[in-house]
């Protein structure tokens, strides 16, 4: 069964695209691309496969306009989303086209009954009123559809990176954690773990979120569970609190001498910053040849509330 898991990214607008061309040129495989757009330009540029050009018939369109063209083209929605399980979404909220076509495409996929993970980055407060209006317009129509929500607010990119540094260099950090929590996820669902997680475990954990969150942390050598562990707690790039989780799902990637007390001391850890001590917590190990020699522990923990 899990060689045949079929998993897309779907990306909306400018800000979708970028990631998905990012996603592409990290070589991540097994996960299908298409790229969304009301703008040929932004469109031409996509490095996806499948790349979709709405034309609006303007050039600079409104959220209705794009949801009107979007609404036009759903029977074309449903045969390119046609046998997939999960999907993943990706847009800014900020402009027209992320918060008027996404919205359509969860419909769609809600109908042909696929699991679906919103991936949305809210606008800076100095965009302005009107920029912020249509994301909340946005964002309420997609968290009450989409499985889960994933929010990143702008605003923490001047709390958790260098201001100093370009901000490509801080978008790029950003694409960087969400590309782990979607390889992360495709890994699992594709690939014979020691310890398994299937496509069950990531619903129980995933389903109705809307305050979900990625963190990533690598270490390796006697100190390893300290190294991931502190990196666990810096990388809050997205809006909620991995303390206020009620479900949190772990996935180790490590060579095959990974010891049983490192992973045994992080999955305590994770389960000690928990304030709830019933949370539900599965997780689950995938061993690679790669990490033999570096003795390697890659810890992606995707948490909900």
């Amino acid at each position: 069964m899990k060689d045949k898991m079929s998993i897309k990214v779907i990306g909306i607008g400018g800000m979708g695209i970028n990631f998905v061309n990012f996603m592409i040129a990290s070589n991540v495989r097994k996960i299908e691309y298409i790229t969304i757009d009301t703008d040929s330009r932004n469109s031409n540029f996509s490095r996806a496969e499948k790349k979709i050009f709405l034309d609006t018939g303007v050039k600079e369109c409104t959220r209705e306009q794009a949801e009107r063209v979007a609404f036009q083209c759903e029977n074309q929605f449903r045969e390119l989303l046609k046998g997939t399980d999960i999907l993943f979404l990706v847009a800014g909220v900020g402009g027209a086209t992320g918060s008027g076509i996404m919205p359509i495409i969860l419909e769609v996929a809600k109908k042909l009954g696929i699991f679906t993970i919103s991936i949305v980055a809210r606008p800076f407060y100095l965009e302005g009123f009107e920029t912020l209006k249509i994301a909340n317009a946005g964002m309420k129509k997609i968290e009450q559809i989409t499985d889960s929500l994933i929010v990143i607010p702008n605003e923490k990119l001047y709390n958790h990176i260098d201001r100093k540094k370009p901000l490509e260099e801080a978008y790029a950090k950003v694409n960087e954690i969400i590309k782990e929590g979607i390889e992360s996820i495709a890994n699992i669902l594709t690939e014979v773990g020691f310890m398994n997680i299937d496509l069950l475990d990531i619903k129980a954990v995933l389903q109705n979120s809307k305050d979900t969150i990625i963190r990533i942390g690598e270490g390796k050598g006697d100190n390893a569970v300290d190294k991931i562990m502190e990196q666990l707690m810096e990388n809050n790039l997205f809006e909620g609190k991995l303390e206020n989780a009620r479900k949190v799902l772990i996935n180790f990637t490590a060579g095959h001498d990974v010891s049983l007390s490192d992973i045994g001391q992080i999955t305590e850890k994770i389960s000690g910053i928990v304030n709830n001590k019933n949370v539900n917590l599965i997780w689950g190990v995938i061993m690679k040849q790669n990490y033999d020699k570096t003795q390697k522990i890659k810890t992606v923990v995707i948490s909900s509330a």
